[in-house]
């Protein structure tokens, strides 16, 4: 999502942009505020979540690159394995497939390093999509999600679905939002 700042508006006021236009750009400075509160809810709801045995980044883009055992244990080295906060946004969009050939404990933990990419402007996977239209998440993955972070992937998938920008239908909304309202697991 494209991200906008308080200094960009003053800039567009400075540089004589007409008032609707800049009425357009506070109203989407709000949605950019309503998205880093998503990004703080996210942070707190998979803290702690580590890749253990799921498939890496690397790893998996290694696979979509049909590389043998050797190399992919190479990629498997390069891996961020602890802390999802720690992969940079280049390297999810460097890795461009890699949503596609992640297992679900590997999905599990690179999940909010792609959400938040998202939600800042930085990721090119159109992850929400892809959770919306059921092609980024198996049940295996919905089973291993917390209430905490089913209820920051649905209000992630909730917000997307009021910009009227992204024009996703409200059926898909609403069965994206059913199927990560299921499938519970206990707190942890």
């Amino acid at each position: 999502m494209k991200r906008l700042t308080p200094t960009d508006i003053e800039e567009m006021r400075n540089r004589g942009y007409d008032r609707s236009t800049i009425s357009g750009a506070e109203a989407w400075l709000v949605i950019c505020d309503r998205a880093d509160e998503l990004i703080a809810q996210i942070d707190v709801a998979f803290d702690g979540v580590m890749l253990c045995t799921g498939t890496g980044l690397w790893e998996s883009d290694g696979i979509d690159d049909y590389r043998g055992p050797e190399e992919l244990g190479l990629l498997r080295e390069k891996d961020e394995k602890l802390d999802w906060r720690r992969i940079r946004a280049d390297d999810l969009n460097h890795c461009n497939a890699a949503p596609s050939f992640l297992d679900a404990q590997g999905l599990y933990f690179h999940a909010p390093a792609f959400l938040t990419a998202e939600l800042r402007g930085e990721c090119n996977h159109d992850v929400i999509g892809r959770l919306i239209y059921n092609s980024f998440g198996s049940p295996e993955f919905r089973q291993l999600l917390t209430p905490a972070q089913r209820h920051a992937i649905i209000a992630c998938i909730s917000f997307y679905g009021s910009i009227s920008h992204y024009s996703y239908a409200p059926a898909d909304i609403s069965n994206a939002i059913l199927r990560y309202s299921s499938e519970k697991r206990d707190e942890q």
